[in-house]
């Protein structure tokens, strides 16, 4: 690193992107140093529009604007290919230009704006489009003689243009989506509905890692895979794709808070701090939210010592983990990155005893799930069904159980309706159901998922039982259960069994706690609060009596891999399972 670039970096000041709206941002040396070149600018007084004549509004124009919103339409423009840039460029001149009254005037004059309630200066103008006054010229001048159509450049037509750029047909994009998949499936650990978007859970990579050192990576592979000679995108192209193909994959940065709703206070705190009155009305709405996630992490902590004090309580966690894959290996081959490998779902169920904590781990292939909604509440509660026979109806009166937020798989009607019938089976006498704040659902269930990860990142994986042996050497109190061919359980089918005997809970996700009683008179029925040792009131579940808690439960048959499928994992994938493992999962369909 030069010395000029070493200085620049040590003098850059410190940015908080929370405090400047850009908290969805990741914190890397990419954003830091646009942040810190755009806030150079402004306070440079490169703004004209105090000094223009006639002019009515006093503010520059980073007043005007803000800095997210000019931010944001800086990396917008940047992120576009140059051609896109300079037609966007070209069809706001048209929109800018002020009417000359003289036909054939060559005078052009223009009104920049950054939308219909903001003009600004010409300054700013080329600054958020990231050009010089030169260029601007030079595309004013093609607009009035080419139009709209794209610029061509001197020198086109002596190079060949194939030869200069790679062009983002739908097989280069699936190679970047593929690789991300699969790299966010080793090295990825997953936020359980601590912090999401519309894409789905977001996925934390390592500290260690950024979007540069995974660019170079995906190079090296691609070059693996792909011939030699074969262009790869470039960084700003592959950085584009990541944040449009995977925007819920992102880095742990140290000590941050994964709650959406605390950052959002901490953001708001910021912008308020002017106005008295109004800072402390969100300081207050702050504490409430941080003392309400503190209530609910002791009433979970509470729950862990009772379960250890008290023979007659048994207390269990559970949720999903992410998805590991096989083949797998610590000297991966770089080609396996762009392929669909064979899936494996994780599904844990923890009981706490203080130092005795046991967790059941269910290690279903992607073959192994029932149809329908395969990782929904039905596949849920099957597993913790099976938790409950093998490891908690050993004399135990009262089962207290504690999970996140998730609506499809544990806090919805079907769950509910689930925890009713255990009751009136006669399983337990009472059973308590809480659900963790939002952004504050870490819990054992995390710290057994992480143990078998680190040991995963190690091993040589070829099969089911490879990633068996792998959670049964991660920790003592880590176990693994197979699907099997349903030796050890089957897929019931709930929802048929409750559908037409229960009713649903209206504005269920309002709640977080549930509790369900064997007293006559509560058979059928929920108790619910907002709170931990808030209001209770009550729900009437079961809509009469002629339910037949004893009827069969009917079984699910299994989503069997299509032969589209099967033939990929033998094309594709056979080529990186060793020898002896190979026609397990990637065997040739035209011969079974």
């Amino acid at each position: 690193m030069s010395m000029s670039i070493e200085a620049e970096i040590i003098s850059r000041p410190i940015y908080n992107l929370i405090q400047l709206g850009l908290e969805d941002y990741e914190d890397n040396d990419f954003i830091l140093d646009i942040v810190h070149d755009l806030k150079q600018f402004f306070e440079g007084s490169n703004c004209t529009c105090k000094i223009s004549k006639n002019q009515k509004d006093l503010r520059t124009c980073y007043e005007k604007i803000g800095f997210k919103q000019f931010f944001e339409r800086y990396i917008e423009l940047k992120g576009l290919e140059k051609y896109e840039r300079e037609l966007v460029i070209k069809t706001q001149l048209l929109t800018f230009e002020i009417n000359n009254e003289l036909e054939n005037s060559k005078v052009h004059k223009y009104k920049y704006c950054f939308n219909a309630s903001f003009p600004i200066c010409q300054p700013t103008y080329l600054k958020i489009c990231g050009i010089n006054k030169r260029f601007l010229n030079t595309l004013q001048d093609d607009l009035y003689k080419n139009g709209l159509k794209e610029r061509i450049h001197g020198n086109t037509g002596r190079v060949p243009k194939i030869d200069n750029k790679i062009f983002l047909d739908t097989s280069i994009t699936f190679s970047v989506k593929q690789f991300l998949i699969q790299y966010s499936n080793i090295y990825g650990l997953p936020s359980p509905l601590r912090h999401k978007n519309d894409s789905g859970i977001f996925i934390y990579l390592p500290t260690d890692k950024n979007i540069t050192s995974i660019y170079e990576e995906y190079k090296t592979y691609y070059y693996t895979e792909y011939n030699i000679t074969e262009k790869v995108i470039s960084y700003s192209t592959f950085r584009k794709l990541w944040y449009e193909m995977m925007p819920n994959l992102k880095f742990q940065t140290p000590g941050s808070d994964l709650c959406e709703t605390c950052e959002k206070f901490k953001a708001k705190l910021q912008v308020e701090k002017h106005n008295a009155d109004k800072y402390e009305q969100l300081k207050n709405e702050f504490e409430n939210h941080k003392t309400l996630a503190q209530n609910e992490r002791q009433y979970y902590n509470n729950n862990i010592s009772k379960s250890e004090s008290d023979s007659s309580i048994t207390h269990i966690c559970y949720d999903w983990a992410q998805n590991v894959f096989m083949p797998y290996s610590p000297q991966q081959v770089g080609s396996i990155y762009f392929k669909s490998t064979f899936s494996v779902h994780l599904f844990g169920v923890c009981k706490t005893k203080g130092k005795q904590n046991h967790q059941l781990n269910f290690v279903i292939g992607e073959n192994e799930l029932p149809k329908g909604t395969s990782k929904g509440a039905n596949t849920t509660l099957n597993m913790v069904y099976f938790s409950l026979q093998k490891f908690v109806i050993n004399g135990k009166k009262n089962l207290q159980i504690t999970c996140d937020n998730c609506s499809g798989q544990n806090k919805n009607n079907l769950s509910l309706w689930f925890w009713s019938w255990i009751i009136m089976i006669g399983w337990f006498e009472n059973i308590t159901v809480n659900f963790m704040i939002p952004g504050h659902t870490k819990f054992i269930c995390d710290s057994f998922f992480g143990k078998i990860k680190k040991v995963y990142w190690k091993k040589c994986v070829n099969t089911i039982d490879d990633i068996r042996n792998i959670i049964n050497n991660s920790s003592e109190s880590n176990e693994a259960i197979l699907f099997n061919d349903e030796i050890n359980w089957k897929w019931y089918d709930f929802s048929t069994l409750f559908k037409d005997h229960f009713k649903s809970l209206p504005n269920i996700m309002q709640y977080h706690h549930f509790r369900f009683s064997n007293l006559p008179e509560d058979i059928g029925k929920v108790y619910i609060s907002k709170i931990s040792g808030g209001i209770e009131t009550s729900f009437q579940l079961l809509k009469s009596n002629n339910f037949n808690k004893n009827d069969e439960l009917n079984t699910i048959p299994l989503v069997l891999l299509t032969n589209e499928r099967q033939k990929y994992l033998y094309s594709k994938i056979r080529q990186h399972v060793d020898d002896p493992f190979k026609d397990i999962y990637c065997a040739n369909p035209i011969e079974n």
